[in-house]
C-alpha cells in the first residue's frame, strides 16, 4: 500500500496559540504545502488554512505549546490535490460571476434589439458597435440611450460616410450625428443634433487711436479712446496717455504724457561745438534716439565727412530739457572743431592677424650732416655709456604688442682724421649703458661703412625711443663723406631704422 506523502524540508517555529507558522530553509509555495494540508510537530497536529508563501503557513490556534526552530513534518492530504477539486472551484467561481446582477448582455452587432429569451431583471445589454444600451426591467429590455464618446471628425464633408457619435462643424456651428449616414447636411435632425452654435456678431468696439499727426504746440491732446497719436523726432510715433494741453514736447514726455509706441529713424544730430579726439564727448541731441550704452557710434561732420570720430556709447540721458549722448572716442579721422554732427551706427573694429616675422610698424630717422666729431668712446672691454660719444640719431616707435620685437638697424660711412677705431654704441630711452655696440678701424682719410643690429622684446605697449651715439678712440671723424668733407652733394646719409616684428 502506498504511503501518504509528506514534506518536511528545514525547521518551524510558532507561538503557544499562535496562528502563524514560521520557516526556515523552507519553500512552501511551490505546492509543498497546500491548504487542507495536516502539520504535525512532535506529537501534535492541525489542519494547514493557508500558504501565505514560501516561509508563512496560517493555521488554527496552535495546542501543542511554543516551538522554536523544530523538526515538522507537512501531510500533504488536502482535497486540492485530488483530480478536479482546483477545476471545480474555479468553476464555482465562474459560475458565481455569471449570476451577479447587471453583468452586460453583448448584442450582435446585426440585431437591432437584445435577444428576450436573455438576461435577467437588472441585467444590461451592450451593443459595441453602436454604443446603445438598455437594461432588463419586468422580464423586458427597455433602451437607455447612446453611450458612446463624440468622435471629433472637423468639417462636415459629404463624401464621409458618418457613424452614430461623430460631431462635425459647418458655419461656425457644431453637430453630432444620430444616425448613420452619408450625405446628409446638418442640421438635418434625422441624422444631426446641434451641440453649440455661433453666436451673434457682436458690437463694434471704441476706436483706440485717432490718425496719427506731427506734434504742435498749444493743441488740446486726449488721452481717449481714441487717444490721439503724433509724430515727432525722426518720425517716431507716440501715443498720448493723459489729456493736456501741449507746450514743449522733451517736458511733456518727462511728465510721462506721451508713450513711444514707434521708433522713428535711429540717426539723430548734434550742433554742440567739439573738437575732434579721443576721450568722453558729450553731444547735446534729440530726444528718444535708439542708441543703446554700449552701442558703437560714429560723429560725421556735414559739412566734410572725411572728419569725423568715433566710439562707444557710455551714457543716453534724456529730461524736460532735451537728451545728450556721451561718446567714448577711441578713434579719429581729420581735424579740427565742428558743429554739424551727423550719428551713424558703426561696427566693432576687428582685430589684425598678421602671420609671425610679419613688419607692421617702423620708425626711421636719417643724420645728413658731415661735421667733425672729435667725441670719444673707449675701445676696450667696458660696455658703452650714455655719456661718452657723441649722439647724431634718435628714433621712436610705440608697440603694438608687448610680445611682438622690434629690430633696430644703423648704418652710416665714416671716415677718420687719422688712423683711428670708429666706435657706434645703441642705447634705449634713458639708459645709461649700451644695448648694442660694434667698431671698425680704418685708415686716415678713407671712408667705410659701419653698421649696428640688435633685437629685442620690449615687453610693454609704451613709446620706445633708440639713441644712437658715435665716437673714435682719437678722433676726429666725420660722416657721410670722407677726412676732408661731404661726398655726393648731401645725398649720402647715415640712418636708423626702427621695425615691429611679429612674433
Amino acid at each position: 500500500m502506498t504511503a501518504l506523502s509528506s514534506y518536511s524540508t528545514g525547521t518551524v517555529s510558532v507561538g503557544a496559540g499562535g496562528t502563524t507558522v514560521t520557516g526556515v530553509g523552507t519553500i512552501w509555495n511551490d505546492g509543498s504545502a497546500k491548504p487542507g494540508d495536516i502539520l504535525q510537530i512532535g506529537n501534535f497536529q492541525s489542519v494547514i488554512s493557508d500558504v501565505t508563501d514560501g516561509t508563512h503557513l496560517v493555521i488554527p490556534p496552535w495546542g501543542g505549546g511554543a516551538q522554536a526552530g523544530v523538526a515538522y513534518k507537512i501531510w500533504q492530504v488536502s482535497p486540492q490535490r485530488f483530480a478536479g477539486a482546483e477545476a471545480m472551484a474555479t468553476v464555482n467561481k465562474l459560475v458565481a460571476a455569471f449570476n451577479t446582477t447587471g453583468f452586460f448582455v453583448f448584442v450582435s452587432s446585426i440585431a437591432i434589439v437584445p435577444d428576450p429569451s436573455l438576461g435577467d431583471d437588472g441585467q444590461y445589454a451592450l451593443q459595441p458597435t453602436t454604443g446603445k444600451m438598455w437594461v432588463k426591467t419586468g422580464g423586458a429590455w427597455v433602451y437607455l440611450g447612446i453611450f458612446k464618446a463624440f468622435q471629433l471628425t472637423g468639417a462636415w464633408s459629404g463624401a464621409t460616410a458618418y457613424e452614430v457619435g461623430d460631431v462635425v462643424t459647418l458655419s461656425g456651428s457644431s453637430y453630432v450625428c444620430v444616425l448613420d449616414h452619408t450625405n446628409h447636411t446638418p442640421p438635418n435632425t434625422t441624422y444631426w443634433q446641434l451641440l453649440a452654435s455661433k453666436g451673434d456678431t457682436g458690437a463694434t468696439g471704441a476706436v483706440p487711436y485717432g490718425t496719427p499727426a506731427a506734434w504742435v504746440t498749444g493743441h488740446s491732446y486726449v488721452a481717449g479712446p481714441p487717444a490721439d497719436l503724433v509724430t515727432h523726432v525722426n518720425g517716431s510715433l507716440y501715443q498720448c496717455l493723459a489729456s493736456h494741453t501741449s507746450g514743449t514736447f522733451p517736458a511733456d514726455l518727462a511728465a510721462g504724457k506721451w508713450l513711444l509706441i514707434v521708433h522713428g529713424a535711429t540717426n539723430g544730430t548734434s550742433v554742440t561745438s567739439l573738437a575732434i579726439g579721443t576721450g568722453s564727448k558729450a553731444f547735446v541731441t534729440q530726444i528718444d534716439l535708439f542708441y543703446k550704452v554700449g552701442a558703437r557710434i560714429r560723429a560725421t561732420s556735414a559739412a566734410n565727412p572725411s572728419n569725423w570720430m568715433e566710439g562707444v556709447v557710455t551714457a543716453y540721458s534724456q529730461d524736460a530739457s532735451g537728451a545728450t549722448l556721451t561718446i567714448n572716442i577711441d578713434k579719429t579721422n581729420g581735424s579740427g572743431t565742428f558743429a554739424d554732427w551727423n550719428f551713424n551706427i558703426v561696427g566693432q573694429p576687428g582685430a589684425v592677424s598678421y602671420p609671425i616675422g610679419s613688419i607692421i610698424d617702423s620708425a626711421y630717422a636719417e643724420y645728413t650732416a658731415s661735421t667733425s666729431i672729435t667725441a670719444i668712446i673707449p675701445t676696450d672691454d667696458t660696455v658703452p655709456q650714455s655719456d661718452e660719444g657723441a649722439e647724431i640719431l634718435a628714433a621712436s616707435i610705440t608697440p603694438k604688442s608687448t610680445t611682438n620685437k622690434l629690430r633696430v638697424r644703423f648704418s652710416g660711412e665714416c671716415a677718420p682724421t687719422n688712423a683711428d677705431n670708429i666706435i657706434a654704441a645703441l642705447f634705449l630711452n634713458s639708459e645709461t649703458a649700451a644695448r648694442a655696440a660694434r667698431y671698425c678701424t680704418q685708415p686716415a682719410g678713407f671712408g667705410n661703412l659701419i653698421m649696428v643690429e640688435h633685437e629685442f622684446v620690449p615687453g610693454a605697449t609704451t613709446t620706445q625711443t633708440v639713441h644712437v651715439r658715435v665716437g673714435a678712440a682719437v678722433g676726429p671723424i666725420r660722416f657721410n663723406g670722407n677726412a676732408s668733407g661731404r661726398l655726393f652733394g648731401g645725398v649720402n646719409r647715415t640712418t636708423l631704422v626702427i621695425e615691429e616684428i611679429v612674433a
